[in-house]
């Protein structure tokens, strides 16, 4: 299932996002700025052991989301042991990755020697104030006064913490404590489908997967020392855990996307009726502009004839000014009919265009693939 992580600014998703590696190519992480970063690696046979459930705190998904903040860096890594994770973050761009090699404090490793450590929060030491003081000096003393700490911990040791606050509140206020910036961000895994053009880097991400995305699994707090964000988030990241065995859809889900179908097929049966009876009415309102102007026309013609009789009888002459001023008077006011009529033509025009592209896009979007088996 792949994982999607939230900014801690505003909350948004958006097209940041990992590839799933199609056979013979290498996965790629989008950047922010949407510049690929390598990810070797990714789905090889540790993969599928790392991070199987929701409480793995070292799987390779969190380090894909830890490599853009490890490039050029002097990392320390609190899994026990490193692992693939590590040799990931070297392959990424890493200066080096150290672990230590025995769990427990001291961390033995010199004051202000990293650039970027990264730790899991345990469920004693998100319920014990004096253990994660104790850690967090220590990350404190290894880092150096710009260094950046990424800190994880599971929802549910949260959960049983939290009393009358939201999860990420209270990983806030425990990092708060320590560290002068905080970002949190949430993880939350999710079953989705990802269409991959091999030898292309331009990766898309529909925003409304993140609907069902439901209960994050864990949530990350990024910290630093310094007054000021020395990291930069991406408003979204998608990574593949996992090498896409496929699966049914639930009923449930089906069922959903054949009622969106339904719905979409009722408004676009609803937007052709509408569309059909504004080009009836756009054809009865150029069948007046015609008339109006054949009227004109022969007004025209008339005024000209009366013109032409008069001559040069003085009384004829007077008659016929008034007769012309009624007539001027009639031709403005048919003209003004004209300028109405030919408004009103254009404004059907401009609604049968606009409707013309709502048929346009609603038949796109009862063409897309309803599901992972289609």
């Amino acid at each position: 299932m792949p994982l999607m992580t939230h900014s801690a600014e505003d909350g948004r998703q958006t097209a940041a996002a990992v590839s799933p590696p199609s056979e013979g190519s290498k996965p790629h992480v989008a950047s922010p700025a949407g510049e690929p970063v390598s990810a070797p690696h990714l789905l090889s046979s540790a993969s599928a052991r790392a991070d199987s459930s929701a409480d793995a705190p070292w799987g390779l998904a969190f380090y894909l989301f830890v490599e853009p903040f490890s490039l050029g860096k002097v990392v320390i890594d609190l899994s026990a042991g490193g692992g693939p994770g590590a040799e990931m973050l070297r392959k990424a761009g890493a200066v080096d990755v150290l672990s230590p090699a025995r769990s427990g404090l001291p961390l033995p490793f010199p004051d202000g020697g990293a650039d970027l450590v990264i730790c899991a929060l345990t469920a004693a030491e998100v319920a014990d104030d004096r253990q994660r003081a104790a850690i967090f000096a220590e990350i404190h003393r290894v880092l150096r006064r710009d260094g950046m700490c990424v800190v994880r911990a599971v929802a549910t040791s949260l959960e049983r913490a939290a009393v009358g606050v939201s999860l990420r509140a209270m990983l806030a206020d425990m990092v708060l404590e320590h560290f002068a910036t905080v970002d949190i961000v949430e993880e939350t895994p999710f079953r989705a489908v990802s269409y991959f053009t091999p030898g292309s880097d331009d990766l898309a991400v529909s925003e409304a997967m993140s609907k069902v995305g439901g209960r994050p699994s864990h949530l990350i707090a990024l910290c630093t020392a310094a007054a000021e964000r020395t990291w930069h988030l991406s408003e979204s990241l998608l990574v593949p855990i996992g090498p896409g065995e496929g699966g049914e859809a639930g009923d449930g889900e089906l069922a959903a996307w054949r009622a969106e179908v339904e719905r979409l097929t009722t408004a676009s049966a609803a937007i052709g009726r509408e569309r059909d009876e504004l080009r009836e009415r756009q054809m009865i309102l150029q069948d007046r502009a015609e008339r109006l102007g054949r009227t004109v026309a022969s007004m025209r013609k008339e005024v000209e004839r009366y013109l032409r009789q008069i001559g040069d009888d003085a009384a004829a002459r007077e008659l016929l000014m008034l007769e012309r001023e009624q007539l001027r008077r009639k031709l403005v006011s048919v003209e003004d009919e004209i300028d109405a009529a030919n408004r009103e033509v254009d404004k059907q025009k401009s609604s049968v265009q606009a409707l013309r592209k709502e048929v346009a896009r609603l038949r796109a979007a009862r063409g897309t693939p309803a599901g992972p088996g289609h």
